[in-house]
């Protein structure tokens, strides 16, 4: 089992520094309902090393859909334990309704978008523990 580091720093605001396996990543940190509803939509380059974390209240069963994406992208659902509940590879833009939704399949609090192919060149896997230690509390409730 790969077990990923997590550790966070507020580089900027609204930014956390995230090390997944050995590789640093800086990660976008959305926790309010409008930005995670942006999410990535529009972004059409995202290397390696960057990506999206987002932070749910408690109870939250997340489900994202790939809608105006222009990239595939990697998710991976993270329960408030730390543990990797469920991975989601290379998974296309949707440029027409409808489209397939990837949620969990029970209450989670965050999901990390990863560029497509990150979770491979990683080696994470569903049942990998991340140390979640360093992020903010639950956000509340919206």
């Amino acid at each position: 089992m790969v077990v990923a580091v997590l550790a966070c720093t507020s580089a900027q605001a609204g930014t956390r520094s995230v090390v997944l396996g050995n590789t640093s990543f800086e990660l976008t940190y959305v926790a309010d309902p409008d930005s995670r509803r942006q999410g990535l939509m529009g972004v059409s380059d995202l290397p390696f090393g960057s990506g999206m974390l987002f932070d749910f209240p408690a109870g939250t069963q997340p489900a994202i859909w790939m809608r105006n994406m222009l990239i595939s992208l990697d998710l991976v659902f993270v329960a408030d334990t730390g543990e990797i509940r469920h991975v989601f590879s290379e998974v296309p833009p949707c440029a027409e309704l409808p489209c397939a939704l990837y949620q969990a399949t029970q209450p989670l609090r965050w999901v990390i978008e990863l560029p497509a192919g990150s979770v491979a060149r990683l080696g994470l896997e569903e049942g990998d523990q991340l140390d979640m230690s360093e992020l903010p509390p639950t956000p509340p409730m919206h």
